[in-house]
């Protein structure tokens, strides 16, 4: 689902750096029809934003629902629908990393980078999705990879937190809090074993979102390094396991899960995210990641007619309340 926020700002800094150096170069008469012209493109660029944002957590908050869709109402099980998502999206993305070829990244790096939201990852949360209604990934997989994200940052590489950060942890923390103690309640164990794979869902995510930010040229490139990996190491184990059985399910069954698996969540909601960010900035584009349980859980509702109880629905406001906080970035102030 949601890649590292902040490989897209990173790709929105050197947008911004490479924007003032080709002005610095430009003449005044030139640089004030360009001024003169900023006013009327404002509102185009931000609603073309807005647009984008809106569009990857859309797609981002159909993944669980198409997840769930696939393992716990088809014949498909885990297993085919990682082979889908990694087979098809590493195709798509091969020449591009044939091209760009992997940025020194270390072995290490590698590794913990496919772990973290590579086939590993996805396994464990369709496991979890075969278990549990989306709502409880919705609450639980993005808030806590935040939580864990932050709380590796401040352990291993030294990262203070702002006070918006904890806050937001706080909010997280408790609104998971709300909705596992529901659903412990009403599904015993059985939740308590999903809530457990959502968890170490996010821990994965986490990695993965520590390890890019230090180490990737940019989001789409950490993207192809993931999927090709992925589809490397993992196509064989599955067809070794399974074999053509997949060929056997009909056309009409696996090309939903081809097209959104293989492009739309791997590939098209990155590239929308990413305009989000360069086109409003770090501080608004990041905050449509908090969109994404509130949505997961709408879209379930609709389509697999999976409602939320009222307990789970306050857990939810809290952990996208929490998610919202800790993703803010305020506004540097203008220079006088």
């Amino acid at each position: 689902m949601m890649q590292s926020n902040e490989c897209a700002a990173q790709i929105q800094q050197h947008a911004s750096a490479a924007g003032r150096d080709g002005q610095a170069g430009k003449q005044p008469k030139a640089a004030e029809a360009h001024s003169a012209a900023m006013p009327a493109e404002q509102p185009k660029r931000f609603w073309l934003g807005v647009a984008c944002g809106i569009g990857s957590a859309l797609i981002w908050g159909a993944f669980p629902v198409m997840t769930r869709l696939g393992v716990a109402y088809s014949p498909l099980d885990a297993l085919d629908i990682v082979f889908i998502r990694y087979f098809f999206s590493g195709l798509l993305l091969a020449p591009f990393l044939l091209r760009k070829g992997l940025g020194g990244i270390p072995w290490w790096g590698l590794a913990l980078m496919v772990l973290g939201i590579g086939a590993p990852y996805m396994l464990v949360v369709a496991q979890g999705l075969r278990q549990a209604p989306v709502e409880q990934f919705a609450s639980i997989v993005p808030a806590s990879m935040i939580v864990f994200s932050l709380a590796i940052s401040m352990l291993l590489l030294r990262t203070r937190l702002r006070r918006n950060e904890w806050l937001g942890i706080a909010l997280i923390v408790v609104g998971m809090a709300v909705v596992a103690l529901h659903s412990m309640r009403t599904a015993g164990l059985g939740a308590a074993q999903a809530y457990g794979l959502f968890l170490l869902g996010g821990l994965l995510w986490a990695v993965y979102t520590v390890t890019a930010k230090a180490l990737c040229r940019s989001a789409f490139h950490a993207t192809a390094i993931v999927s090709v990996l992925s589809m490397l190491v993992f196509a064989p184990l599955y067809l070794h396991t399974k074999g053509l059985a997949l060929m056997a399910q009909p056309l009409q069954l696996l090309l939903p899960h081809i097209v959104y698996q293989g492009f739309f969540v791997s590939i098209l909601a990155l590239y929308l995210y990413s305009q989000a960010v360069l086109l409003l900035g770090p501080a608004v584009g990041s905050l449509f990641a908090a969109l994404v349980p509130g949505l997961a859980t709408v879209i379930a509702a609709l389509f697999l007619h999976e409602q939320p109880a009222l307990t789970t629905i306050a857990g939810l406001l809290l952990v996208t309340l929490g998610m919202g906080v800790a993703l803010f970035r305020a506004r540097p102030a203008p220079a006088r």
